[in-house]
């Protein structure tokens, strides 16, 4: 066997030589080829990342993912769409729930008190004991009122009178338990005789064994209301002496006449006074102002001084407007009596003040005072008591609302009047 160079090998070890040197030319050329694919795989792999950086149609991120599909919801009912509504509105739920509930009891409670019967004591024949003062014109349409439906509750109702006329006014009622007491203020000799004979017919021993008791002085003051408002530059001293003769020192005069039958009775006092006008102290109206604000005073200055749990309970009463369906027959009979009064005088007389014409504003029915007015006199009810639609409203805006948006409602109503004023003169 030829060798290196074609000579023929001399021995084994030449053998073992040649194929150990043909071993590593094979290693060499194996390794050079892999090296040359590893370089041209690497330009391969360059080129391809730089046509594919640089091309423009390639999109640089990956598509969205398919909105995923509806879920199928099956439809909720009314129950439980409102306990869902009621779990995220919590603090609505609660406020709503409790207007709910005090609007419901308070109506449940008006309407149970307006169920139960009211009636005075009597004796155990059946005898009325219980005596009401009721100390207001007697041609006032609530006068009627509060005395009629005071005796149909048991009461015995005196109204004090200083004429003929308001006798008759009285006694065109024809009720046995309606009576007039004449009492003349403007004399004190004439009040002192009235209020003794008054007295000793409550005296107990004229009848020991059922005597009579005083059970209330209801004051009743009448109301100004002048024909047309008035500013104060326009109103005349006598004018001002008139209307605090009539409506102060004369309901004063004859509460502190009573006085001392009221404490010895433990009587209650009853004083009704307007709120409505007073409370906004429009302008124009400085008598009506001033009457009420001295009214006021005189009703505090009185509590101070008498009003204990264990004597007499005064009562305010603050009236708005009322139902006046009931009070146009008062109106009217007012008047037929007042033409029958000028008539057998021969002199002209205007109708009072407080039997002028009823307004035609819906209000309280007065079935809401005439239950109010019971309770004060039983002593349920004390303090100051709002009755009457406006009532509470209008004291609320005089007290705390300012003056310039009180101002303000006043003059919209001027302007009211006066368009259904000008609207009436062309219907005429």
């Amino acid at each position: 066997m030829p060798g290196q160079g074609g000579e023929p090998f001399g021995s084994i070890e030449d053998i073992l030589s040649y194929l150990s040197s043909i071993e590593t030319t094979v290693e060499s050329e194996v390794e050079r080829i892999a090296n040359s694919l590893d370089a041209v795989t690497d330009r391969i792999s360059a080129s391809l990342r730089s046509a594919i950086g640089d091309s423009t149609w390639f999109p640089d991120t990956k598509p969205p993912p398919p909105p995923p599909s509806p879920a199928i919801t099956r439809p909720v009912g009314y129950l439980e769409a409102s306990s869902s509504w009621i779990s995220r509105h919590r603090a609505i739920t609660a406020a709503v729930v409790c207007f709910l509930g005090t609007g419901a009891f308070l109506i449940w409670r008006q309407r149970r008190a307006g169920r139960v019967k009211r009636r005075a004591k009597r004796a155990k024949n059946g005898q009325r004991t219980e005596i009401a003062v009721l100390a207001g014109p007697p041609s006032a349409p609530l006068t009627r009122s509060l005395s009629l439906d005071l005796e149909r509750r048991g009461f015995v109702v005196y109204i004090p009178v200083n004429s003929l006329w308001e006798e008759r006014l009285i006694q065109a009622e024809s009720k046995a338990d309606v009576h007039p007491l004449h009492l003349d203020v403007t004399s004190p000799s004439s009040l002192s005789s009235t209020i003794r004979k008054f007295t000793a017919l409550l005296d107990p021993s004229n009848a020991p064994k059922y005597p009579l008791h005083l059970a209330s002085f209801i004051l009743l003051p009448q109301t100004p209301s002048p024909p047309s408002p008035q500013s104060i530059s326009d109103l005349s001293a006598d004018s001002w002496s008139d209307a605090l003769t009539t409506h102060l020192l004369s309901p004063f005069t004859l509460l502190q006449a009573f006085l001392p039958l009221i404490s010895s009775h433990k009587a209650s006092i009853l004083f009704l006074t307007p709120t409505n006008t007073p409370s906004l102290s429009p302008p124009s109206h400085g008598i009506e102002n001033v009457i009420a604000g001295g009214m006021e005073r005189y009703i505090s200055t009185l509590r101070k001084e008498m009003s204990s749990p264990q004597t007499t309970n005064i009562v305010q009463f603050k009236l708005g407007a009322f139902d006046d369906a009931s009070d146009r027959d008062a109106f009217k009979m007012a008047v037929a009596l007042r033409h029958d009064k000028n008539t057998s005088d021969g002199s002209p007389d205007a109708v009072s003040p407080s039997t002028t014409e009823p307004s035609k504003v819906r209000g309280t029915p007065l079935r809401e005072l005439h239950l109010a007015v019971f309770d004060a006199i039983v002593g349920k009810r004390r303090g100051t008591i709002y009755v009457g639609r406006g009532s509470r409203m209008y004291h609320s805006l005089g007290k705390f609302a300012p003056e310039g948006l009180v101002a303000w409602m006043l003059g919209l109503k001027t302007r009211r009047e006066e368009k259904q004023k000008r609207e009436g003169d062309e219907e005429k």
